[in-house]
């Protein structure tokens, strides 16, 4: 059930079915090599939130782009909002939600940057003395058991952190009209490791993705196929209509929320 496609008269009838969850799926506008198109997390992750909403019956909210992604600035067609903004409009929309009757919201990212974003905007809300229950999961995060059947099947040890074998062939997979195969330029998907005697300390900077990828591109892509990308959605899909299913059974957050607002307001 698309957000979007609802009657406002059908509209409270999903809300029962749904049984009160919302998905998000958020991702951004960025470059993805010169392969794929700026919409790549974007398209990923609404088409995972689409198809497990046919299967588990959740509402999905329209496309949304507001992530965090300040290390892509010097790259044409990316769209970087500053952090406030993007904690605050985030906020916002989940209210709206919630305003609507949504009392579970899942914010589903295909985003690898949005990863500490998520969890730091969900990190806010015991503080925020808000009725519903917000959780955060990244599209993209599998079992070590899923990533070794992807290697098998593909017969590739790489499967790239950022316009790669995964996303390339998920694409091919979801809008192959979009994937430009010709413009792949390896030699920019090697990492510069710039910053590298840093990050073996596991020292953190701001600037460690653009150290090590100033062209916003990691990972071989050259044997990706519509094929692999099948298998790999498939995998995703088990692991959010799971997720989803677990979030409608979850009678805990609702009471832990409202004894945590008691106790705060004591």
């Amino acid at each position: 059930m698309l957000w979007e496609e609802a009657t406002a008269k059908e509209f409270k009838t999903w809300i029962k079915k749904s049984k009160g969850v919302c998905v998000l799926p958020i991702g951004v506008l960025e470059k993805h090599g010169d392969h794929l198109p700026l919409g790549t997390d974007m398209y990923t992750v609404r088409a995972i939130a689409e198809k497990a909403a046919e299967l588990s019956s959740v509402v999905v909210f329209p496309y949304y782009f507001l992530g965090q992604i300040a290390e892509a600035r010097h790259v044409a067609g990316t769209l970087s909002a500053s952090h406030r903004l993007i904690m605050d409009a985030l906020l916002e929309m989940c209210d709206e939600i919630y305003r609507n009757g949504f009392t579970k919201i899942l914010i589903l990212s295909g985003h690898g940057g949005n990863s500490s974003f998520i969890k730091f905007f969900a990190q806010q809300f015991p503080g925020l003395n808000r009725p519903y229950a917000v959780y955060t999961r990244c599209a993209y995060d599998l079992t070590r058991e899923q990533l070794k059947a992807i290697k098998v099947r593909s017969k590739e040890n790489n499967l790239g952190d950022h316009a790669g074998f995964s996303e390339t062939s998920l694409m091919m997979h979801l809008r192959p009209d979009l994937v430009h195969m010709e413009r792949v330029k390896i030699p920019q998907s090697e990492s510069m490791e710039r910053l590298k005697s840093l990050e073996d300390l596991r020292v953190f900077t701001g600037f460690d993705w653009y150290a090590k990828y100033p062209y916003h591109f990691a990972g071989d892509p050259s044997r990706a196929s519509a094929k692999q990308g099948a298998f790999i959605f498939d995998i995703m899909l088990i692991n959010t209509e799971s997720v989803i299913n677990a979030i409608k059974a979850d009678k805990v957050s609702e009471k832990l929320i409202e004894e945590y607002n008691i106790l705060c307001e004591n």
